[in-house]
């Protein structure tokens, strides 16, 4: 019986040790939705996010005031903004920021400029288009090749925009060519740009299409670098504020657990460390052990000596001799005599 027992331990402790797992996988096909593993979404994107912030990500489907940002810390991504943001939620927003948080708000054409003049910041998102003689595939695409900090520069040659705004207001860390054209002004624009808020920092960028999958290839390197210097976790990326924003189950996905040959034998040793403590009588020298021990550290009853008993007993005029041999015969544990 006790090899079924120790055969039965070996199977379920490999069973757990091996077995996939299934888990439910929900999408959206909402455009800049980290749910969104279409060409529109950022799917690639919080994939690299959850490495960066050590799986810490936090997705938030509802307004910031229900959600309790102000009492949260670490950092608060924003991207492609198209709902409006109450003053409830921007107040919110400023107290995560004064208590050390970091925002980084990415934007184009969207409601990102609500939250900018909520918080009393100078800095604002053009509501037009920039155009560039430097540019990949045709003028839409416009390049960046202007980054002047070296971290967000390291490996990169030019980061590859998509109908880009500008930001106006504010200095930036990387910035347009200088023939640039914004309506029908020639300049040198920010693209992005960082400030200080409290104890916190405001990050901005122009351009929320950088990051979505359909991009993540072309401009990698930079969005690496980018998630490096911009990005600590725990991370609460905004989907409440999508107007379109829906959620789905699409399936399941197998997870296979890769298991080593190390691990295996701790599985095997376990078991027979357990088959060797109960076959060697440990196990039960053990309990027998504990329950005497326990038994001394319980309080015993409280009660009179057995003479002072019999002795009471004798004064009822019961023999006294016939008493104490019955008690030493229970004592002893051989059967009680007869004879008086």
């Amino acid at each position: 019986m006790r090899r079924v027992v120790y055969a039965v331990l070996l199977v379920v402790g490999l069973f757990l040790v091996i077995a996939p797992l299934s888990i439910p996988v929900f999408t959206s096909s909402t455009p800049f939705s980290v749910l969104n593993t279409g060409w529109d979404g950022c799917s690639r994107f919080g994939k690299l996010l959850y490495g960066t912030a050590d799986g810490k990500i936090v997705p938030v489907f509802s307004p910031f005031d229900s959600f309790g940002l102000s009492g949260k810390r670490g950092t608060l991504l924003i991207i492609g903004p198209d709902m409006g943001y109450s003053s409830a939620e921007i107040d919110e927003i400023r107290e995560f920021l004064k208590n050390g948080g970091t925002l980084v708000l990415m934007d184009d054409f969207g409601t990102g400029n609500e939250i900018l003049s909520g918080l009393g910041l100078s800095a604002r998102f053009s509501s037009k288009p920039y155009r560039d003689v430097f540019y990949y595939k045709n003028e839409n695409f416009p390049v960046l090749v202007r980054i002047l900090d070296p971290a967000l520069a390291e490996n990169v040659s030019g980061v590859i925009l998509n109908v880009p705004s500008v930001l106006q207001g504010v200095g930036g860390e990387i910035y347009t060519s200088k023939v640039a054209v914004v309506g029908s002004d020639f300049s040198q624009y920010p693209v992005m740009a960082e400030v200080d808020y409290g104890d916190g920092r405001v990050i901005l960028f122009s351009d929320p299409s950088v990051f979505i999958n359909d991009m993540y290839g072309l401009n990698e390197n930079f969005i690496r670098n980018f998630a490096d210097y911009a990005f600590s976790g725990p991370v609460y990326i905004d989907e409440a504020h999508h107007s379109n924003f829906n959620l789905y189950q699409r399936g399941y996905i197998t997870v296979r657990r890769s298991t080593d040959s190390e691990t295996i034998f701790y599985v095997f040793l376990f078991v027979a460390l357990i088959a060797l403590f109960v076959e060697s009588g440990l196990a039960w020298l053990v309990v027998e052990k504990t329950l005497a021990l326990v038994s001394r550290l319980l309080p015993s009853e409280a009660g009179e000596p057995v003479e002072a008993v019999v002795r009471r007993l004798a004064e009822r005029g019961y023999r006294e001799d016939i008493l104490l041999k019955m008690v030493r015969e229970i004592e002893t544990g051989r059967k009680l005599g007869g004879g008086k």
